[in-house]
């Protein structure tokens, strides 16, 4: 591991040691080379150190305090295709391949900006006796040859001093031309923890389970078949459903991030390659705050688990741990939802999800009686609505229908009913012979009603919606009032 992941290792460690928060963590690393020359420099007499060709670039060896990287060509160029790389040391891991790629360009040639002196007696004032950044080219092809480079201090106008090694003519350069010397190889790999697949290809994701440390529940979404059929609440909700800690709709456009998160999934920072047991420990993987299992329809699964928080108030990440890539990673916050979610953050305020010509049977029972619908067929063309044995107004149903499935899932609720009193129930049955579906309203006092779900308590909501509109809407039944969908 780098000296760079060593001592964050050992500042978060330091840090825990003491009982405290994870204050100000970050790890600085440089900025990208683009290979542009800075446009404030002026390049005096195109004074050149060394170039050579990109292609012919058979390995970049570079020393430095950060541990260094090598990178090796393993694929020389064609007619049809360019030379490929590889970071020795990361066989096993993805590549930013830009970044390597661009690597040789960036380094096959390198222009001075002045020659400082041509035979220095003393290298030391340049920082050039004992450089802690050395980088060895070695070209092959028609001008073979090796060069290799040493690194010494900033100048004041932030420049770089240079020189060949064993020669003594020292030069300036811009920084920017020798900034890939002080990256360590975890720099190379690539911050994508899982790719987006194809749109013509996405996976079926089966379940998605979250274990919050903080919560004495995991949440659990699933996939609903049925979310493919265009007839289900006329296409407008999700692919998944909550099936932990409640039974329960997802909201269609927010709990994509939850079911389908790991896909893309990005991190801002290598932390370490193959860590540890003790990196792990320290870095909160081995007892982790959130622990998300992505399960696919092939039965492939992706588990993140995530560890410490750190950063500063108001930009703040974590550590996490990809299992099956043997990295840990650091991660913005904004990239982990699962992190401190709660169920209302991906569930639908739905109650009823099943659509009006998916019924066979309605039965709505009160202190007032029991009404009972009974349908056949199963679209508007042949749909037949019987009302307790009397034939009824299709339209009309549709717009009771409408008002029904407007009954609001505000709050999960996981408490015992206690002593609370019924106040309505509704029973679904479904024309294909699947489980039917019981909703039961009881008093909860304060102008609240707590809701059940096939018997499982599972949430809270106000009053109003049975006050001002559910126990109304039975009553306007029998007449020719219009409904209550505005309560």
């Amino acid at each position: 591991m780098s000296g760079t992941v060593k001592g964050l290792i050992a500042g978060i460690a330091a840090i825990v040691v003491l009982g405290g928060g994870i204050a100000a963590l970050k790890l600085t690393e440089p900025k990208p080379d683009t290979g542009v020359p800075d446009p404030s420099v002026s390049y005096s007499n195109n004074l050149t150190i060394y170039n050579g060709n990109a292609n012919d670039i058979k390995s970049i060896s570079v020393k430095n305090t950060n541990g260094g990287y090598k990178l090796i060509r393993t694929a020389e160029v064609t007619e049809t295709k360019m030379p490929e790389y590889k970071i020795d040391g990361l066989e096993n891991v993805k590549l930013n391949d830009t970044i390597v790629g661009s690597l040789p360009a960036n380094v096959a040639t390198l222009e001075a900006l002045k020659v400082i002196e041509e035979d220095a007696a003393d290298m030391s004032k340049y920082g050039l006796d004992k450089s802690d950044i050395e980088a060895t080219i070695e070209f092959d092809g028609e001008n073979a040859k090796t060069v290799t480079l040493v690194v010494g201090n900033d100048t004041a106008e932030g420049n770089v001093y240079v020189a060949l090694k064993g020669e003594k003519t020292v030069y300036t350069v811009s920084s920017s031309s020798v900034s890939s010397y002080v990256y360590e190889k975890e720099y190379f790999v690539s911050l994508v923890c899982v790719e987006e697949p194809p749109e013509d290809d996405y996976p079926i994701v089966q379940s998605v389970t979250v274990d919050q440390k903080a919560l004495e529940y995991d949440i659990v979404f699933e996939y609903d078949p049925e979310s493919d059929s265009d007839d289900e609440l006329g296409g407008t909700t999700a692919s998944h459903v909550m099936t932990s800690p409640v039974d329960a709709y997802l909201n269609i456009s927010d709990s994509v991030n939850y079911t389908h998160g790991i896909f893309g999934l990005r991190a801002s920072t290598v932390l370490s390659i193959s860590p540890t047991e003790e990196e792990l420990k320290v870095a909160g993987i081995d007892n982790p705050v959130c622990t998300v299992t992505t399960t696919l329809d092939d039965g492939s699964s992706y588990v993140l688990k995530i560890g410490i928080e750190y950063g500063e108030e108001g930009n703040t990440g974590y550590i996490g741990y990809l299992e099956g890539t043997d990295i840990l990673w650091l991660f913005d916050k904004g990239s982990l939802p699962w992190v401190g979610m709660v169920p209302e953050d991906a569930m639908a305020s739905l109650i009823f999800g099943t659509y009006i010509y998916d019924l066979s049977s309605l039965t709505l029972i009160t202190d007032a009686g029991t009404r009972s619908f009974v349908f056949d067929g199963n679209s508007a063309d042949d749909y037949l609505v019987l009302l307790d044995g009397r034939e009824y107004d299709l339209e009309r149903y549709r717009n009771f229908y409408q008002a029904l499935i407007s009954a609001p899932a505000e709050q999960i609720y996981l408490d015992d009913l206690g002593a609370t009193k019924k106040i309505a129930t509704v029973i679904l049955e479904k024309n294909d012979g699947s489980e039917s579906e019981t909703v039961e309203f009881f008093d909860a006092g304060n102008r609240e009603v707590i809701i059940s779900k096939n018997g499982k308590v599972s949430f809270k909501s106000r009053a109003a919606y049975i006050e001002k509109a559910f126990l109304p809407n039975i009553e306007r039944l029998d007449t020719d009032e219009e409904f209550v969908t505005n309560w």
